[in-house]
C-alpha cells in the first residue's frame, strides 16, 4: 500500500538491544502501526513482545541474531503506556524491557 491508499505508514521506532536493556529512539507514538526496528548489540539473540492495555499482547518477534537488525511491525490502537519486554529466558528478570506510550491519532 502507498500513498494512493491502503493501510498508512507504520511509524517506525528504532530500538537497541544488549544484555539485558531495551534502549528506545522514541517514547511516543500515535495510535496505529508501528515498526520496531530493533538493531541487536549484544552478544545473545533476543526477541520482543508488546503488552498494552485491556490485556493486548502482540505475537512474538522472530530472534535477531546479534549484529543484525529486525523490522517488526505490530497495530497499537489504544493509547496508553505499552511494555515492550524480552522473552528470552531469564533476560526480562534481569531488566530486559522499555516502555513506548501511544497517544491518540490527530484527526
Amino acid at each position: 500500500a502507498g500513498p494512493s491508499g491502503g493501510l498508512p505508514p507504520a511509524t517506525p521506532v528504532g530500538m537497541s538491544a544488549r544484555e539485558f536493556s531495551f534502549g528506545v529512539y522514541r517514547t511516543r507514538v500515535p495510535a496505529g502501526r508501528v515498526r520496531l526496528n530493533v538493531h541487536n548489540f549484544g552478544e545473545d539473540p533476543h526477541d520482543v513482545q508488546v503488552r498494552g492495555p485491556g490485556g493486548y499482547r502482540s505475537s512474538v518477534s522472530p530472534e535477531v541474531e546479534p549484529g543484525e537488525t529486525l523490522r517488526f511491525t505490530v497495530r497499537l490502537r489504544r493509547p496508553g503506556r505499552y511494555l515492550l519486554i524480552c522473552l528470552q529466558p531469564g533476560h526480562a528478570a534481569q531488566g530486559m524491557k522499555a516502555y513506548l506510550r501511544v497517544r491518540k491519532k490527530r484527526s
